[in-house]
């Protein structure tokens, strides 16, 4: 909804638009905070993960250790790879004193400050004695590395950016790298009225702000779906401009600890060594598809988010509208960046790294439709800000941080457990055998050399071993020395193997329009769970490709431009008869950025939309159980000589009989939780040995107009769904 103009978030503008990369074509892969982040740490899909929800039993913290993601995930790795690893401010969903005591702490992290609630009863007390006051005052509570509770007056985002510079300068002291999770509250809704927590010195800004009435503002959803009230506006709107507002004043704090954050390492001497990315984990509506407000859904406001990225490398001022790229992207991204990588065995990274040299390629710089803005900002009128101004680097801005407090000595150990019933839970112990790789990674130089991920061995498991030290540390040191020999041999060869494969891809994207092998494909996906929607399921695929591909009109009217845009939808709608379970929804965002025009209301279906449908429905059922290599690369499932890697290939007139006789992607049944029994797809399109663990593999299209399952609910009656109150 606007968040990220010039106008709203200089520092941002200044610090990111100005100096990297903007991607306009960035989504999430799922709707929903918990899952998106579990995304995030992973770098894998909701249906690889399996959690799907903020609560459990298929989410949260508690869903995040049952399931053993920890095992085996993104902290883990930039460890392996010599890096300090921090993570500040909200955590996993459900995260508290109690669960992470039950089910252990997060490993992987050399400091971890995850914010919890007030940890006794005389907290609560202060801390609803202090929201009474006006001003409120607010109190937070942070359970440090899951040993010992810190409680801090204020703003809780500026208690973490405090945290994170002292963190910051602790890494450059030791002369380590470092990797920062800096997870802000804002704009969440705070506890004093249900706004988001803002500043007092922001209180009067953006005076008479309101939610933009756009095209789909009050709007309701196609009936069928039952996600919307069909009276538009059934709410008080005055409600969704005051929240908006609120939403944009709670911003500018993250705004100017930006400005702060980046001072400090300019004046520490590694801003231009570091990355920093810019994003988010879901989106939110206000009263957008007659929605007064939430996320969960698959329509632009939820999923589609804002993503910077300046570094090393990175091009400046770029506006990368030819790429789309979603949140497995950005697991990849890092790990490509550090030179880290799983370990052998685990699961792989379901994304790709973002091709930084080719974009550079693609886009000359700058090119960024703000790069020469000229206009007012919310603090400064017009003409008076230079943004290019590089940051201030005096004495009192470079002054040391605040260091955190001293580790209170840990608990004696507690005697040896004697009999069945005195067994802790440990669900995050050390047990499982996912982790030996970590341990055994640098076993053979021939795993490591060439691969991007050498270097990182020397510290594997590092967290791990620390009960260990002395021979392990010898051992480790040891191996960090034969690994960084063979290291060096390689380098040359590598740098002249990267030159001729962007020479390479240079001239093939001048001769051929293709951006690499880069798919433009994204997958999105959702389980809804709860009272609202329960059991309403969508697997969506948000496809991207050259304006000349198209089989519609251009890009005229789309704000963000480049590439053309699609977005087709699979959803399950448990509200519907049995046997007709499946709804479809097909979207031009490139002409209808507010999905408020469904191209399969057409009636007959256009020759030419019928071919498109058939190309998004293939690779969305690919989408829908890929792993790996193949989730980046979906039409190499089904083009398996790499004769086609996107949209616009696929789209070829020769290939219309192959994509028409794929089935549909169709559903069993509607459930609040995944489980593949509940999918029909095509068994052409799904891999022969695809499980996910615990589960049987995919069902193959029954042989029989009889089916073995039942529906979720017990099936209306005839006549379709049920009558009455929809959604809201």
């Amino acid at each position: 909804m606007n968040s990220t103009h010039p106008y709203y978030m200089p520092m941002l503008h200044k610090h990111l638009r100005l100096q990297g990369t903007e991607l306009p074509h960035f989504v999430t892969s799922v709707g929903n905070c918990c899952p998106s982040r579990t995304v995030l740490l992973t770098g894998r899909h909701c249906h690889n993960s399996n959690l799907t929800a903020n609560d459990p039993p298929h989410g949260g913290y508690a869903g995040f250790k049952t399931k053993k993601l920890d095992k085996s995930y993104l902290p883990l790795w930039l460890q392996a790879a010599g890096y300090n690893t921090y993570w500040v401010g909200k955590a996993l969903n459900g995260f508290s004193t109690f669960m992470a005591d039950k089910y252990g702490c997060l490993p992987g992290w050399d400091h971890l400050m995850p914010s919890v609630g007030p940890p006794t009863l005389a907290d609560v007390d202060e801390f609803q004695a202090g929201l009474a006051q006006r001003p409120p005052v607010y109190l937070k509570y942070y359970y440090t590395n899951c040993q010992y509770h810190e409680r801090k007056v204020g703003l809780p985002d500026d208690n973490l950016f405090e945290r994170a510079h002292s963190l910051i300068e602790d890494s450059v002291d030791s002369g380590n790298p470092f990797f920062l999770k800096l997870s802000v509250s804002a704009p969440h809704d705070g506890p004093v009225d249900g706004l988001p927590r803002i500043a007092d010195r922001f209180l009067s800004a953006f005076p008479g702000l309101k939610v933009p009435r756009g095209p789909n503002y009050g709007k309701p959803i196609d009936d069928r779906f039952g996600m919307s009230k069909q009276r538009p506006l059934w709410w008080d709107p005055a409600d969704s401009d005051i929240r908006y507002r609120a939403r944009a004043q709670s911003m500018l704090a993250i705004d100017e600890h930006l400005d702060k954050l980046v001072t400090k390492l300019e004046c520490l001497g590694i801003l231009n060594n570091t990355y920093i990315i810019y994003t988010s984990d879901n989106g939110f509506k206000l009263g957008q598809h007659n929605i007064p407000q939430e996320k969960w859904t698959y329509f632009e406001e939820d999923v589609a988010l804002p993503f910077f990225i300046r570094g090393p490398g990175v091009p400046r001022g770029a506006y990368a509208n030819t790429l789309q790229a979603a949140m497995v992207d950005v697991t990849a991204t890092i790990l490509n960046l550090a030179g880290a990588a799983p370990p052998a065995g685990a699961h792989p990274v379901d994304g790709a790294p973002l091709p930084l040299d080719l974009l550079r390629n693609l886009h000359p710089q700058p090119n960024s439709p703000f790069y020469n803005y000229s206009g007012a900002y919310w603090d400064a009128p017009a003409g008076t800000v230079n943004m290019l101004k590089p940051p201030a680097t005096d004495a009192a801005t470079c002054a040391r941080s605040p260091r955190p407090p001293p580790m209170p000595p840990l608990p004696p150990s507690p005697p040896p457990c004697k009999g069945s019933k005195c067994k802790p839970v440990d669900v995050g112990s050390d047990d499982d055998d996912s982790e030996d790789g970590l341990l055994t990674r640098l076993a053979s130089y021939d795993e490591g050399a060439g691969s991007g991920d050498a270097g990182g061995g020397a510290a594997a498991g590092r967290r791990m071993l620390r009960d260990g030290e002395g021979e392990a540390e010898a051992e480790a040191d040891e191996l960090r020395r034969q690994v960084a020999e063979a290291t060096m041999v390689m380098e040359l060869e590598e740098e002249a193997a990267e030159e001729r494969e962007r020479r390479a891809l240079q001239a093939a994207g001048s001769a051929s329009g293709r951006i690499s092998t880069w798919s433009n494909m994204a997958l999105i996906e959702q389980w809804k769970y709860g009272k609202l929607w329960r059991g309403k399921d969508y697997r969506v695929v948000r496809a991207c490709m050259p304006p000349n591909a198209t089989i519609a009109a251009s890009a005229a009217g789309s704000k963000r431009g480049g590439n053309v845009c699609y977005k087709y939808v699979v959803f399950c709608n448990i509200e519907r008869a049995y046997g007709s379970l499946r709804l479809n929804q097909l979207f031009n965002l490139s002409n209808d950025e507010a999905e408020v025009n469904d191209l399969l209301l057409k009636k007959p279906l256009p020759a030419g939309t019928q071919r498109l449908v058939d190309r998004l429905d293939a690779a969305l059922t690919v989408l829908s159980y890929c792993s790996g290599s193949s989730c980046a690369q979906p039409f190499t499932r089904i083009h398996p000589d790499g004769s086609v890697v996107n949209l616009a290939e696929a789209m070829d007139p020769k290939y219309d009989s192959l994509y028409a006789g794929f089935k549909k992607l169709d559903f069993y049944r509607c459930a609040e939780y995944y489980d593949p029994a509940n999918e029909i797809p095509d068994s052409r399109l799904v891999p022969e040995d695809w499980t996910l663990p615990g589960r049987a593999p995919p069902p193959r299209p029954p042989t029989s107009t009889l089916d073995p399952y039942t529906p979720f609910e017990k099936p209306p009656k005839k006549g379709g769904g049920k009558k009455g109150k929809k959604g809201m």
